[in-house]
């Protein structure tokens, strides 16, 4: 007798889970929590973390151990030295002479080093 309850019961928690009715109850609780989650603040924050990582340069943090030193910068253009006088988030300020300072973007640079005097 006990198995037989059990087995009706089996059958009617198999007829459950696999209806119609049940698919669509998880999917639209699927759906919800998935919008709470991307719609939320914690998340907005998060991605425009992100974006705002993938942006900037690992250039710039090279560039502010330099400056004030002499070095040598490879960019897509051919190589330069000079002083690094100021880094800013996209580029660096590279003073070659007294009379001479050149704005070097980091979209350019390809190496940064300490120049061989």
């Amino acid at each position: 007798m006990f198995f037989c309850w059990c087995k009706a019961l089996f059958h009617r928690f198999e007829k459950l889970l696999f209806s119609n009715r049940f698919g669509d109850f998880i999917e639209e609780r699927t759906q919800k929590a998935v919008e709470d989650v991307v719609y939320s603040e914690s998340f907005k924050t998060y991605l425009l973390d992100v974006i705002k990582a993938s942006q900037s340069s690992p250039f710039k943090e090279i560039a502010e151990q330099y400056l004030g030193d002499r070095v040598e910068v490879v960019t897509t253009g051919g190589g330069i030295q000079g002083v690094v006088k100021e880094v800013g988030d996209d580029y660096l300020l590279l003073e070659e002479s007294a009379t001479s300072v050149l704005i070097v973007p980091f979209t350019s640079v390809l190496t940064i080093q300490e120049a061989n005097e």
